[in-house]
């Protein structure tokens, strides 16, 4: 492993103040075992000396637990900077080892001087110098546990907070993807629309239909305008995308003049919903493109939409020929496709959108989506 990779960077000023600054947390941790070795030192004192304090066991227990509240800071910062991870693992080790004995020293120090004060008996009379080291190996047992308990509770905290951070870093990553593929989904849609009018608007030019051909230009460039507005929203109020669509039918009905009739039965209560931008438009235009322009009489498409519940329901139906055997598998379906993975896409599982035929001819195109009302932002806009 090279050294990039093992090497910690040292924790911040900010870091450590933080933990610092959780100080007096600590010391109420720190004294609840101080209480509980207090009470039992009592207990067992009262079996020799029923004499024997309460208070002289507070004092000669609480302090030395409060005082691994105060190095318990220092503890943390040094097991965030060196931890104990397979590589670098010797190193961190002897790290800590050595910080173990650097805090013991302060530690049995304090046990020191709370024995004198109040009279406790130690391993044998002697300064502090001859004591010391008698001190911290009758303790070490006790330190090392400590230590390490509060090691491995900084390292679980540490590993949950990058657990945590990794999962937002893959979320945000898998949100940018799916943005980026529903924004290619949406850029496919305006080629593909637009050829097919000017390919219309051509139809009218070599019939010299001339108030046709402007009508329908000016309708180009007003679709134009409404979808590049909608540049960058995946979700629109269901109002806008049937503005649109209404462009589109007019473009359309000068295209078929008489023959293409459209009945609308939309309810209200659905104008705020919000929907995919422009996800009707392609299934009109695969009914028209499937159910009239295939023929020489007059057509007609009917549009519905309800809400059922938490559903919204967007119908588009055509009284055409019906959907051929195989036809998803032909060319010029880049339409019903689309609208199929942008649903993928925005709902997953949520949604249901089915393309069949229906009882009495033609085709019925039917989506089901959650019910989202659109925000009072969005709808005054």
């Amino acid at each position: 492993m090279s050294s990039a990779a093992t090497l910690r960077p040292a924790p911040s000023a900010s870091a450590l103040l933080q933990l610092v600054r959780g100080l007096p947390w600590l010391m109420l941790i720190f004294a609840v075992p101080g209480i509980i070795t207090a009470s039992h030192t009592w207990f067992y004192a009262q079996a020799k000396d029923p004499t024997y304090p309460f208070t002289r066991a507070l004092v000669m227990q609480v302090p030395p637990w409060q005082y691994w509240a105060f190095v318990t800071p220092l503890i943390l910062a040094l097991g965030r900077r060196f931890r104990l991870e397979r590589g670098v693992w010797p190193r961190s080790l002897a790290v800590h080892l050595t910080a173990l004995a650097a805090v013991m020293v302060p530690y049995a120090t304090l046990i020191f001087f709370l024995s004198r004060a109040v009279g406790e008996k130690l391993i044998s009379d002697g300064s502090l110098g001859q004591l010391l080291p008698l001190l911290m190996a009758k303790y070490v047992v006790t330190s090392l546990l400590v230590y390490g308990v509060i090691v491995a509770s900084g390292s679980a905290v540490e590993y949950h907070r990058r657990y945590r951070e990794g999962e937002l870093a893959q979320s945000q990553l898998e949100t940018r993807l799916v943005h980026a593929q529903l924004d290619a989904l949406r850029a496919q849609l305006h080629p593909h629309f637009l050829f097919n009018t000017l390919n219309a608007i051509s139809v009218l030019v070599r019939k010299q239909d001339t108030a046709g051909s402007i009508r329908m230009l000016t309708g180009v460039s007003e679709l134009l305008r409404m979808a590049l507005n909608s540049t960058g929203r995946q979700l629109v109020p269901f109002h806008e995308d049937l503005d649109f669509l209404e462009r589109y039918l007019d473009i359309e009905q000068t295209r078929f003049q008489d023959r293409l009739q459209v009945v609308r039965a939309i309810d209200s209560a659905t104008l705020s919903a919000l929907v995919p931008s422009l996800i009707l438009q392609p299934l009109v235009e695969n009914a028209i493109k499937h159910g009239l322009a295939t023929r020489s009489g007059a057509g007609r498409v009917e549009l519905r939409a309800s809400r059922e519940g938490a559903r919204l329901v967007l119908e588009v139906l055509d009284d055409g020929p019906g959907l051929a055997p195989g036809w998803d598998r032909h060319d010029g379906c880049i339409g019903v496709a689309n609208v199929r993975a942008r649903l993928n896409q925005l709902y997953g599982a949520g949604h249901v959108f089915t393309l069949e035929n229906r009882a009495g001819g033609g085709v019925r195109a039917r989506l089901e989506l959650p019910f989202q009302a659109a925000s009072a932002e969005a709808l005054a806009t």
